[in-house]
């Protein structure tokens, strides 16, 4: 264990201490290793070569996020996160026959439950009960053929590790490491489940989003006040629902509703496959041109054109909770595709990238009006236009509006002078040596790899961007902060312990 602590740290130091030069190499390793091919129907594989161990780091990466939903189905890109391994028509069955016309079932009594509960107070309660008893049937009789958890077993058993799903504002991703002597097992079963997913158990797990909703947001005084914050941030673009959805969504959510978000964005030029790992590129594509090909060609989705308006006045959130304190100041941001997204990234550095940060030297180590502060953008994503957010978790017994005028002092002294030439060069060695330590990782470079292809349509602009950070300068960072830290265009939410009153900043 100490050893396997050791490694990454004494990695890092390495990084850090390299000069330009040197970093510059690493990045130009790093990017020529990149092989890539596409099928004929659109789908896009990135295959790197590493044969230091006998494994493989997968990672397929769909651009359909929270960010794709539209009203009355928000929530339900999050739905193919869980029914991400529920299998295909021969994984996860024991009769695919009978469970087809059993599923119709399901789906049948669902509707006119559905209908049903539409009708509100106007419903026929004796109905409402009828109709959810014969739900519950269909669904117990389409259990019957239910195989549980078999595409996740059959990969566990042939040595899968970390197989994982998850649902961001800007894309779904699908990800696990496996021995490369399971190459075909992996593509066959891959290839499978994005060509011909079956999605079994739809409404047991459709219960299980609704609850994790209720136990991330509603049950959470944290999860409220972010969810309170995001929808005061955005008053156009869907980045205002970006970490949640609607209960009354989900509750009414239909397989058919799946189907066709399925339809629509889990088309083969919509998503990436990644493999970094003990794997010939060759092979890759011969197994990908047999068992990936039945994946719908479709049209590639349209991205969001709806565009967040330059903010023309500030924005504040005000919330009690038996909660530990908390200040959030956010200024509307730069999309990861804009040259600038590099320079706010350097300068949300500056002022909150760790503990020798302004934010943390001021608020935290200096006036202990917090126990912690921080800085980052691309909440809640980096696709498109999105915050450039400063926070601050408030001491006992101190108050918020301190920390709140704290921040805006801090932001203001950085707009006035900007950073100096060797505190930029020391926050920009640091991040450089952080992009080079995640990205020698298997899995973290097949999922940047992925990721980077899908959001901005090309992979080499996650090395391109890492250039422009390189070349940011002292007056590239002042001029953001003159154009972006206005008052006209930051939101601040500040959330206070139950019976303390919140105080307006300046």
């Amino acid at each position: 264990m100490m050893r396997s602590l050791r490694v990454p740290l004494v990695l890092g130091l390495l990084l850090a201490l390299l000069g330009g030069s040197a970093r510059a190499a690493l990045l130009q390793e790093l990017r020529d290793a990149v092989q890539e091919f596409t099928l004929e129907n659109g789908l896009r594989f990135l295959v790197v070569e590493r044969h230091d161990a006998p494994v493989f780091s997968y990672t397929t990466c769909v651009d359909a996020g929270g960010v794709c939903e539209v009203p009355g189905l928000t929530g339900i890109a999050h739905m193919f996160e869980h029914m991400a391994f529920k299998g295909t028509e021969s994984i996860g069955t024991t009769d695919y026959a009978a469970e087809k016309p059993a599923l119709a079932a399901v789906d049948a009594a669902w509707g006119e439950l559905r209908a049903e509960r539409l009708k509100g107070t106007a419903g026929d309660s004796t109905r409402l009960r009828q109709l959810e008893a014969a739900f519950a049937r269909a669904q117990e009789e389409a259990a019957r053929f239910v195989v549980g958890n078999d595409f996740f077993s059959l990969l566990e058993r042939n040595g899968a590790k970390d197989v994982n799903a998850f649902t961001a504002t800007d894309a779904t991703c699908y990800q696990y490491d496996i021995p490369s002597n399971r190459l075909e097992l992996w593509a066959r079963m891959e290839g499978d489940r994005l060509a011909r997913p079956v999605m079994r158990e739809f409404y047991k797990e459709r219960d299980v989003v609704r609850n994790e909703r209720r136990m991330r947001i509603e049950s959470s005084a944290m999860g409220r006040f972010f969810e309170s914050y995001l929808t005061a941030a955005f008053m156009a673009h869907p980045y205002a629902h970006g970490f949640s959805n609607f209960a009354s969504d989900i509750e009414m959510f239909r397989r058919q509703d799946a189907l066709e978000f399925f339809d629509r964005h889990y088309v083969a030029p919509n998503m990436t496959v990644a493999l970094v790992g003990d794997v010939d590129a060759r092979e890759v594509r011969r197994l990908a041109e047999r068992y990936f090909s039945a994946v719908r060609r479709g049209p590639d989705p349209d991205p969001v054109t709806i565009v967040e308006p330059v903010h023309t006045a500030e924005r504040r959130v005000s919330a009690e909770e038996d909660a530990n304190p908390l200040v959030i100041v956010a200024w509307q941001g730069p999309a990861e595709s804009e040259p600038d997204y590099a320079v706010a990234e350097l300068l949300m550095e500056v002022l909150g990238g760790g503990r020798s940060s302004r934010l943390y030297e001021r608020l935290v180590k200096r006036e202990q009006v917090a126990t912690a502060a921080a800085a980052g953008v691309g909440m809640p994503g980096s696709k498109y236009p999105n915050l450039m957010v400063t926070f601050a978790y408030i001491a006992a017994d101190q108050d918020p509006a301190r920390a709140e005028a704290l921040i805006h002092e801090e932001v203001a002294r950085l707009k006035e002078k900007g950073p100096a030439a060797t505190e930029l060069q020391k926050v920009k060695t640091a991040y450089l040596a952080g992009q080079l330590r995640q990205l020698r990782e298997p899995a973290e470079l097949a999922l940047r790899l992925a990721m980077t292809d899908q959001a901005q349509g090309d992979w080499r602009r996650l090395f391109e961007h890492l250039d422009r950070i390189q070349a940011v300068t002292a007056a590239d960072l002042q001029r953001v902060a003159q154009e972006r830290f206005v008052k006209a265009r930051r939101t601040v939410g500040v959330l206070s312990k139950r019976g303390t009153e919140a105080k307006a900043g300046s």
